[in-house]
């Protein structure tokens, strides 16, 4: 695959993520699509994501993946200096410590999340003290929500699926790049998965999300299984988010979506 495809398919997913957000240059996306497969012109690719307040510029240049890193500038006016430049470092940090793939998606996902953690910090933790900590954990059953830079692994995944059924819990794995799992049930079963899947080596996997104090009435699963969309992008490894996302609605889960993906 060249190198100008796997920028188009890059493209092709954050589209599907952010499609009311993004902005592309249409004389860089013209001419990657018009070089996608001679292997010997590499155009450059730029666009925008816009949010509310923040903005960021994108530039792939064009031996990017595999040779020069993307380019990211951020601006919102709430910053201050000092955060910029912990956010500029911790960019610079993913895009050296990931040279040769595709980052936007991963850079994404941890820019948001450093700007909820220094905008929201004081609010998160009035959250945490106003939970609920004297009902008995025993019958508090909780989901969580994790995401991972890519779920590939068949051990992984047989494990995963063998710990659900030690535990009895329900929910799901969405393999492939980004890759998602969702578990629920109990509590203190859940506590015992996340011990032992963060045990596991992984590239990236974040605890993205969790709803701590459900009843069982709100379980929204029947068993703990992998869930196939249809595939793209190199190597089929890119599932279809728009397909998930639909999945999602359908069971009344559709704003874990956005946190999911920082939409």
């Amino acid at each position: 695959m060249t190198l100008t495809q796997q920028k188009l398919d890059e493209l092709e997913i954050i589209e599907s993520i952010y499609p009311e957000k993004i902005e592309v240059d249409n004389h860089d996306l013209v001419n990657c699509q018009d070089c996608a497969n001679d292997p010997g012109k590499h155009p450059i690719l730029r666009f925008n994501i816009k949010f509310d307040q923040l903005h960021l510029e994108v530039l792939l240049p064009s031996d990017y993946p595999e040779g020069a890193s993307a380019e990211i500038r951020i601006s919102w006016s709430a910053l201050d200096s000092s955060q910029e430049f912990q956010i500029d470092d911790s960019i610079k940090l993913i895009l050296s410590e990931n040279k040769g793939d595709s980052v936007i998606l991963l850079v994404m996902s941890e820019l948001t999340n450093l700007l909820l953690d220094i905008v929201n910090d004081q609010l998160q933790s009035r959250n945490l003290e106003d939970s609920p900590a004297d009902f008995p954990e025993a019958s508090i059953y909780s989901r969580v929500w994790y995401y991972a830079h890519h779920i590939y692994s068949r051990e992984k995944r047989t494990n995963m699926l063998q710990w659900s059924k030690e535990w009895c819990l329900t929910g799901f794995i969405l393999p492939g790049k980004p890759g998602i799992i969702c578990i629920e049930g109990l509590k203190k079963n859940c506590k015992e998965f996340n011990s032992r899947v963060r045990a596991m080596n992984w590239q990236l996997l974040k605890l993205q999300h969790e709803e701590p104090t459900l009843s069982s009435e709100e379980m929204k699963f029947e068993n703990f299984k992998e869930l196939i969309f249809d595939v793209h992008g190199r190597d089929n490894k890119h599932q279809d988010l728009g397909q998930f996302r639909t999945f999602l609605s359908e069971i009344g889960l559709d704003n874990v979506f956005q946190v999911l993906f920082n939409v």
